[in-house]
């Protein structure tokens, strides 16, 4: 993966990490009915940044993204796991 594409998916994830994002998503999950807000959420960010992946791709390359490429970016959400799950216990504590 190229190191502009790389820094941009890492800049993706701390968009999604910002206390105010995170919030919101916590709060819409509220009025749905779900076993776990936790799961959810955790789900709706993944999908978000792989979504937002995707995009970046196509408006930089013209091109979808290679298996690599999306694997790295999995590997990238992966590593970064604890920390998306940290903030989304914080949101919903308040």
């Amino acid at each position: 993966m190229e190191s502009t594409f790389r820094g941009r998916l890492e800049k993706e994830l701390d968009r999604v990490l910002k206390p105010e994002v995170i919030a919101t998503i916590v709060k819409i999950s509220k009025n749905i009915p779900l076993k776990s807000v936790e799961d959810f959420c955790l789900g709706y960010i993944v999908g978000d940044i792989i979504s937002g992946t995707f995009a970046e791709a196509r408006m930089s390359y013209g091109r979808d993204t290679t298996a690599e490429e999306m694997d790295e970016a999995l590997n990238m959400i992966y590593r970064r796991t604890m920390e998306i799950k940290g903030a989304i216990k914080l949101a919903m504590s308040r």
